[in-house]
């Protein structure tokens, strides 16, 4: 092996693994808010803004983190965020006071959102045509395997130390992780790209984009998943102007030589456009199902954490082993291969309902193994070729704030996906006239599957917007 090629693996090392802490802090401590509830003696107001915090922080920095890796080098930017992310998960786990806990908890948001924009920069920067799509098929593998073991890794590790301290091993769990990343990122990432000096941007446009994402985002992550009220609506209503405004002038900044926070180009490439929407729709559909699954298995069905976080492995094993040879079948199958991954899903998850309707009263998770494995397998060869796909046509100067934007876009689908078929869950949660627990909770699961296939029916019908191979 040569020194060039050694560097270059480990150097995905220390991407892949921030790739993995930041996606697994998303899910990993929703299987321990009862615990904190009680440890901190906190509000279930207080306990929402744990994990919505971290989200709306996330959400709200990507697309400037991105532009920020442009002006003063992806490594430089990467390696601060993940400097906090590590002090913050140490404040997280000393926690006292709910307010401390939620502190910590939005800044680690923002110390994510600030090095996860660079990573797939610094793919598209180290690695070149086959490299490249290697690359990015490990990196679906990590996205799909971190975002499906994070409540497993929650409740196992609530199991060996105990509900009063479990709860902060959650945290603590990040600093092997984010040591580990920091070493091989100073050692093995390449330096500061000379280029990244040429790129600059304004602070008008950070104000009304963090002021357009915060109208939108807010009261989505907040109580989405509740139901929206007639302020979350007026609110996300607000949004749409700004964010207008936003792109217009972006627009007249380019038209003067200037380079907007936006680049109004990235706007106009149909290509990116394209498989930023089908991302979007695509996460709305993906990261809801863990949230349904891991309130039928806990709350229906009375599993523990460990047995529900068990039950979705299927679709996390399936995920990875399929994106882990996705760039082998996307250069013979080109787009085809997104269209049989989402029939993929859709099939499995169609099986998964059924098998819920038929078995809803006595249910075992051996039932789902190989319907979630077989929906894995599609999400596998999924994530990776559209992202390749994606940012294939993105130039150097803009491969950030392209990041940025498409890393913003599965936020936003995340949040609307959760908030949605959270709402369909717990409305039929509250209207069926089933008495029995597991039914109603199986009912519910079924009917927000039911959006979930809708979703994915609508992905179904983007991929025709893309080309039929990829430009890379």
């Amino acid at each position: 092996m040569t020194n060039d090629h050694r560097t270059e693996k480990l150097a995905l090392v220390s991407i892949m693994l921030g790739a993995f802490i930041s996606l697994l802090d998303t899910t990993v401590v929703n299987v321990a808010l009862p615990d904190i509830t009680k440890a901190l003696n906190a509000s279930s107001a207080s306990i929402e803004w744990v994990v919505s915090g971290y989200a709306l922080a996330f959400g709200l920095i990507l697309i400037l983190a991105g532009r920020l890796g442009d002006k003063f080098g992806r490594k430089n930017l990467y390696m601060i965020g993940i400097s906090l992310f590590l002090l913050m998960s140490i404040t997280a786990g000393f926690a006292q006071t709910e307010t401390s806990l939620i502190v910590s908890r939005i800044i680690q948001g923002l110390s994510a959102g600030l090095f996860f924009p660079q990573i797939n920069a610094m793919i598209m920067d180290i690695f070149k045509g086959n490299k490249l799509g290697q690359a990015f098929g490990i990196l679906g593998s990590v996205i799909g395997v971190a975002t499906a073991i994070g409540p497993f890794t929650g409740g196992l590790l609530i199991q060996l130390f105990g509900s009063e301290n479990g709860w902060r091993f959650v945290f603590f769990i990040n600093v092997p992780f984010v040591l580990a990343t920091l070493i091989l990122a100073a050692l093995f990432l390449p330096k500061r790209d000379q280029t990244s000096k040429k790129v600059s941007f304004d602070f008008l446009s950070v104000l009304l984009l963090t002021a357009g994402l915060l109208f939108l985002l807010y009261p989505v992550i907040s109580n989405g998943s509740q139901g929206f009220k007639w302020q979350d609506i007026l609110f996300m209503l607000i949004s749409l102007p700004i964010l207008i405004g936003l792109y217009l002038y972006s627009v007249h900044a380019a038209k003067q030589g200037k380079q907007p926070l936006i680049s109004p180009a990235l706007l106009k490439n149909k290509v990116f456009v394209s498989g930023m929407v089908l991302s979007l729709v695509y996460f709305a559909a993906f990261t809801s199902i863990f949230f349904v699954f891991s309130l039928t298995w806990q709350s229906g069905f009375g599993r523990s954490a460990i047995v529900s976080g068990l039950a979705v492995s299927p679709f996390a094993l399936g995920s990875m082993l399929a994106a882990a040879n996705s760039n082998r079948f996307m250069q013979k199958l080109g787009r085809k291969l997104l269209m049989i991954g989402f029939i993929l899903v859709m099939v499995g998850l169609a099986a998964t309902s059924l098998i819920f309707h038929l078995k809803s009263g006595a249910f075992s998770p051996w039932l789902t193994v190989l319907p979630l494995f077989l929906a894995g397998l599609g999400s596998g060869v999924i994530i990776s070729p559209l992202n390749s796909f994606t940012l294939a046509t993105v130039s150097g100067n803009d491969r950030g704030g392209a990041s940025g934007i498409f890393n913003t876009a599965q936020r936003v689908g995340s949040s609307f996906g959760i908030a949605i078929v959270g709402s369909i869950y717990f409305r039929t949660l509250s209207g069926t006239s089933l008495s029995n627990i597991a039914e109603k909770y199986s009912f519910s699961l079924q009917m927000s599957i039911y959006v979930n296939l809708l979703l994915l029916f609508v992905c179904l019908l983007l991929v025709f917007r893309l080309p039929k191979q990829n430009a890379s």
